[in-house]
């Protein structure tokens, strides 16, 4: 490999961001983002936010032990040895000391554990991983899997916006497309197959006109891809006809990736939820790891 593709696949990320709340479900973020900070020779920054709705008293006596629990962290683990690792505490709701956090320290990163799966999967708006990654300024990987493994197989869902071409570039300058097999996907509509068939036209037209809209759909993925020449990733692509949050979940049934890269709108505010969205549903539904990229990183 000559010197300029070396410089070209060497991750540009400095600072890794982890919030962590003790439980076993950030556990997998924190060893997550250690093995992702080890391989780009980032810093780790262990966070933990404490709820500053409550008396003076019991703040400062759970910053304490914040502070004292993240010093022995890191002091202890064997995943956190060798690292640049430093511990943050900061005072407020869990999503805003987070995204604060993030903010701060200027963060390249910023890796949560995933939500509470609750008995009923649609409840998901309203949780400190929804809202972090509603608000955050930077892309958020949302740990799902065994950080033992490093990734392998991605799935890139694109939709042919700037967000998706972003949410590609990020990935890779993050580097977590190295070293890995990537499928990118485009969920394309047809959508007057329904009116052909109401208005009686013939199987045979109806075959053509499916057959050119796939074949359209393939050469507005190829025009797509032309500018980020990714030459030095090692990827596939898929096009698929249908509902787009339908057909992810299906090629993620189907594919199994250890991690899936989708770029949102992030819009803030209680306006615009995320309720709804493709980057929502792939959420709420997967049991990946999932890089979310907002259209505001700055790539």
């Amino acid at each position: 490999m000559d010197q300029m593709a070396s410089e070209i696949m060497r991750p540009d990320l400095k600072i890794v961001l982890v919030a962590t709340d003790f439980s076993a479900r950030s556990d997998r973020a924190v060893r997550r983002a250690a093995a992702i900070a080890r391989e780009a020779s980032a810093r780790l920054v262990l966070t933990h936010v404490v709820d500053d709705d409550q008396p003076e008293r019991l703040v400062a006596a759970e910053c304490d032990l914040a502070e004292t629990a993240l010093s022995d962290a890191i002091r202890e683990h064997a995943y956190l040895a060798g690292l640049s690792c430093s511990p943050l505490v900061v005072c407020g709701t869990p999503f805003a000391g987070i995204v604060q956090a993030a903010e701060q320290q200027g963060a390249d990163l910023c890796v949560i554990g995933s939500h509470r799966r609750a008995f009923l999967r649609d409840i998901f708006v309203g949780t400190t991983a929804e809202r972090v990654i509603r608000n955050s300024p930077v892309p958020v990987l949302m740990a799902n899997i065994d950080p033992a493994l490093r990734y392998a197989n991605c799935l890139a869902p694109v939709d042919l916006s700037e967000c998706s071409l972003q949410a590609l570039r990020t990935g890779r300058r993050l580097g977590v497309l190295t070293n890995i097999r990537m499928v990118i996907l485009h969920v394309y509509d047809a959508a007057a197959v329904g009116m052909l068939s109401y208005a009686g036209v013939g199987k045979g037209n109806v075959d053509d006109y499916l057959t050119d809209a796939r074949v359209e759909a393939v050469r507005e993925l190829t025009r797509f891809l032309g500018p980020l020449d990714l030459d030095d990733v090692d990827y596939s692509t898929m096009v698929r006809e249908g509902v787009a949050q339908a057909a992810i979940v299906d090629v993620a049934a189907e594919l199994r990736p250890d991690l899936v890269v989708i770029g949102t709108h992030g819009r803030r505010g209680a306006v615009r939820l995320l309720l709804g969205s493709v980057t929502e549903e792939v959420l709420r539904r997967l049991n990946r790891d999932i890089l979310i990229v907002p259209a505001r990183d700055a790539a």
